[in-house]
């Protein structure tokens, strides 16, 4: 059976001086067998998703209609576990893993081409962001940790380079990420980990386009918040 993705309609209604709310999913067929992981969307019209065995869809009409953009360019062995696209619905960066090594795909052309734009041995990148609060250029990503410190990454050209500088964070026990778990309102980042403690969250203020108050040249990184459940 075709895997199936489902539109969300808020449907409000006004009724004997009442204001209640319906919700009904809409059932729509993908066109794939794989399994589906994460889904994206910057504008109701561009919303894209993507899944096992290098799977990529996209739409351009709010998920009326999925387009397969997959391969060109990602290996089909590839397990994409999640998917951000940028302002104008054309660029989009996909991440995945085959086997003990994590990879990162770029497309500029709505997926009409797909080329790699990070490769890490030992980790697995389980969240991406473009931070369009400032520009579509400004991104960052997070990773379980490989070698004792947490993977995060950023970038200032919208994802053709990748650039740890500043953000050390040490790992604590045996703590990892969790697939998606990160979110951004304005120019503060937070992202989710779990550990003996159970589940911890960082709250990281990233001044993303890369200048201080004083005008100089530095990407800033605060840890704010560190807390466990006991």
């Amino acid at each position: 059976m075709l895997k199936k993705i489902y539109n969300l309609i808020a449907i409000l209604f006004f009724a004997n001086i009442s204001f209640s709310n319906s919700l009904l999913w809409i059932e729509q067929t993908s066109g794939t067998t794989q399994t589906l992981t994460s889904v994206h969307s910057v504008t109701p019209q561009s919303v894209w998703v993507c899944g096992y065995g290098g799977t990529v869809l996209r739409s351009t009409n709010r998920g009326v209609n999925w387009i397969n953009v997959s391969g060109n360019g990602i290996p089909s062995n590839t397990q994409l576990i999640n998917i951000v696209s940028g302002s104008d619905g054309n660029i989009a960066l996909t991440a995945g893993y085959v086997g003990a090594n994590t990879f990162v795909y770029r497309t500029s052309n709505g997926g009409a081409n797909w080329t790699q734009v990070f490769t890490q041995s030992n980790g697995f990148i389980n969240a991406l962001h473009y931070n369009n609060f400032f520009t579509a250029a400004d991104g960052f990503m997070m990773g379980d940790p490989v070698g004792g410190r947490w993977s995060l990454w950023k970038t200032t050209n919208g994802g053709v380079n990748w650039d740890s500088t500043g953000l050390y964070l040490p790992q604590i026990g045996t703590e990892a990420g969790w697939v998606n778990s990160l979110f951004s309102i304005d120019n503060k980042i937070w992202f989710g980990t779990s550990n003996s403690k159970g589940l911890l969250f960082f709250e990281l203020w990233i001044k993303l386009d890369g200048t201080t108050n004083d005008g100089r040249s530095e990407f800033l990184l605060y840890m704010v918040l560190r807390i466990g459940k006991q």
